[in-house]
């Protein structure tokens, strides 16, 4: 019983892992700027990890669940303390606009579209680019941005 619980605890803890690698490939973005159909292709991804890691029984499901739980927390304060390791696990910041001017380069290795952007700087009130001084793509996936002071 203990070295199924003991096995059940690394398979809880490699279904994480694989959540949080998972998460991270997926870039800034997903966090962020999650359309439905990336939403159900991330849960199907992680509801076919958890099925190959989760054993059968009341006690491996309460270990599973209690071991993530754990491991989320873990990883939450030691990435508060670490800002290497958040931004391994969530990314840094990233700058989108500078001046007025939109950072192409930038847009292609986060996986936007200038499109999306535009939408972005549009929920916080600019009407284009050329009006913001500054755009960020945060850790959370959300944009920030700072006005053009003509």
């Amino acid at each position: 019983m203990v070295t199924e619980i003991g096995r059940q605890v690394l398979y809880a803890l490699a279904y994480y892992v694989g959540l949080v690698v998972m998460m991270r490939l997926a870039g800034k973005r997903l966090a962020g700027q999650t359309t439905t159909f990336d939403l159900v292709v991330l849960i199907q991804m992680a509801v076919v990890l958890q099925s190959t890691a989760l054993g059968k029984g009341v006690v491996n499901a309460a270990v599973f669940l209690v071991t993530v739980f754990v491991a989320h927390i873990g990883l939450a304060r030691a990435c508060a303390r670490h800002e290497g390791l958040r931004h391994l696990v969530r990314g840094a910041p990233r700058r989108l606009v500078a001046g007025g001017e939109v950072i192409d380069d930038a847009l292609a290795e986060e996986g936007i579209s200038r499109e999306e952007l535009e939408a972005g700087l549009r929920k916080l009130g600019y009407e284009s680019p050329e009006a913001v001084e500054l755009a960020v793509l945060e850790e959370t996936g959300h944009i920030s941005a700072v006005a053009r002071k003509d």
